[in-house]
């Protein structure tokens, strides 16, 4: 036996609250995920510290390392008396 249901719209109400309930939790959730592992803060000071070393000391390192890898720092000896 079959039974016909006229009134869809309350179905669609409920089903709308449930995921709209579903969707805010999960953005919730997404966001204190974020916050709590600094993935965003990880993505942009990593690629920075080598962009930092090619700025200070032209060499595609760490700025602590890539100093060391600069040509000023190379020694060199004298071809002319002063």
């Amino acid at each position: 036996m079959k039974r016909h249901v006229n009134n869809n719209k309350g179905q669609f109400l409920v089903e709308s609250v449930l995921l709209m309930t579903f969707m805010v939790g999960a953005l919730i959730w997404a966001t204190g995920q974020l916050r709590e592992n600094k993935y965003l803060a990880k993505l942009i000071s990593s690629p920075w510290q080598k962009v930092s070393g090619m700025i200070e000391s032209g060499v595609w390192d760490t700025p602590e390392s890539a100093r060391a890898k600069h040509p000023n720092q190379v020694r060199r000896s004298l071809t002319a008396e002063p």
